[in-house]
């Protein structure tokens, strides 16, 4: 086999099991009366529940994620869900749902290519009428 072919398996071989190991996420539900304008990652925070919500907000969309547990961990599922709520116009996102399958069994199966070991969140975007100074401020210059 000439060294092209081998480089070139390679790299597909590559970018598969790179594209196996990322975050999936997407949004499930838009609340089509709201029209924001998209805010950065950085300015959405993730509250754990309502009650940690400071000021009144509008619910925006209801976002899922999911990731293999092997490859990707709580702060990559985070981000993926915090970077699809500021593509939405979201200030902030209350998680709804948020875990994984801890069987070793499980895991082991996720090492050799199955799906059975998947970390998953499930939250909604929040948009926070009085909250709009320190998103500006955040994504400032992104």
């Amino acid at each position: 086999m000439p060294f092209t072919q081998i480089s070139n398996a390679a790299l597909a071989i590559a970018v598969g099991c790179c594209v196996a190991c990322g975050t999936r996420s997407h949004i499930t539900a838009r609340n089509p009366a709201l029209t924001l304008a998209p805010t950065c990652g950085d300015a959405v925070p993730v509250y754990a529940d309502r009650a940690h919500v400071p000021y009144d907000y509008y619910e925006v969309a209801l976002i899922t994620a999911e990731g293999n547990s092997v490859y990707t961990g709580n702060g990559d599922l985070l981000k993926s869900v915090r970077n699809q709520a500021a593509g939405v116009g979201a200030n902030g996102v209350v998680l709804d749902s948020f875990g994984a399958s801890h069987a070793t069994v499980k895991v082991l199966g996720a090492a050799i290519g199955s799906n059975d070991a998947e970390r998953k969140a499930r939250a909604v975007a929040i948009w926070m009428p009085s909250d709009t100074a320190r998103v500006r401020e955040a994504c400032r210059g992104k």
